[in-house]
């Protein structure tokens, strides 16, 4: 999940014309640009994932998340925040991208053991999770740029919903019970809320010159939608 709306807007006093308010090319231009960024994050994942499947960094880092869970989550959130930090400061480019390299690594490192799962479990859900993922993408953000609608009011909704499914994901991790299909729903909902929420959020909130901080909100909730659709599948498959 991504914090970056909880930020300060730096855009929001910059006079510069929101994407929302921009005529329909330039809102499609700049949908253009920041997917671009997506893809190219998306790109440097999956050179990652690579590299750790085929080195045992990832077996390593399927380690580290069960014996020291709370280490890598730390981690996680720390790089998470130093990196939304920079991509969302207004700042130039570089510190810009910067912030978006540091996110995708971390990132990286968090969908390993969802992808070194699927490898053992069943690899044909690497594909079929990636395929729903680009699908429910595609198909939300088609419905907010051509309805131009504020989903704003989502926000505390997923706040809440958000704390409550982490709560429920670190019981497990103290208490050693067993997350099931209702929790990987659950988190896949979420995600598509929040999809819908940041889309709109850099459409209303951001001028057309933001797409690296866009980016970088979109990308974080792609990459988790896919990671927890790979969950949904193996339990889906089961049954």
């Amino acid at each position: 999940m991504n914090p970056s709306q909880q930020l300060e807007n730096p855009y929001s006093v910059s006079g510069e014309l929101f994407a929302a308010d921009a005529v329909l090319s330039e809102r499609l231009a700049f949908l253009r640009r920041v997917y671009a960024h997506v893809f190219g994050a998306i790109l440097l994942l999956v050179g990652l994932e690579y590299l750790y499947m085929t080195t045992g960094a990832g077996q390593a880092i399927f380690s580290l998340f069960g014996n020291l869970w709370w280490v890598a989550l730390l981690g996680f959130l720390a790089v998470t925040w130093i990196a939304q930090q920079l991509a969302w400061s207004g700042a130039s480019p570089a510190v810009q991208y910067l912030g978006l390299g540091l996110y995708v690594i971390a990132e990286s490192v968090f969908v390993a053991p969802a992808i070194l799962f699927a490898m053992v479990y069943n690899p044909n859900l690497i594909g079929q999770a990636a395929f729903l993922t680009l699908l429910i993408t595609g198909v939300l953000t088609l419905y907010i740029v051509l309805s131009r609608q504020d989903f704003s009011f989502l926000r505390n909704a997923l706040f809440v919903g958000g704390v409550g499914l982490f709560a429920v994901g670190l019981g497990s991790a103290v208490f050693g019970y067993s997350l099931g299909l209702l929790f990987s729903a659950g988190v896949v909902t979420l995600m598509c809320g929040y999809l819908l929420y940041e889309t709109s959020l850099i459409m209303h909130h951001l001028p057309t010159t933001a797409h690296v901080a866009a980016a970088l909100m979109i990308f974080g909730s792609v990459t988790e939608l896919f990671r927890h659709l790979i969950y949904l599948l193996s339990w889906v498959n089961d049954d």
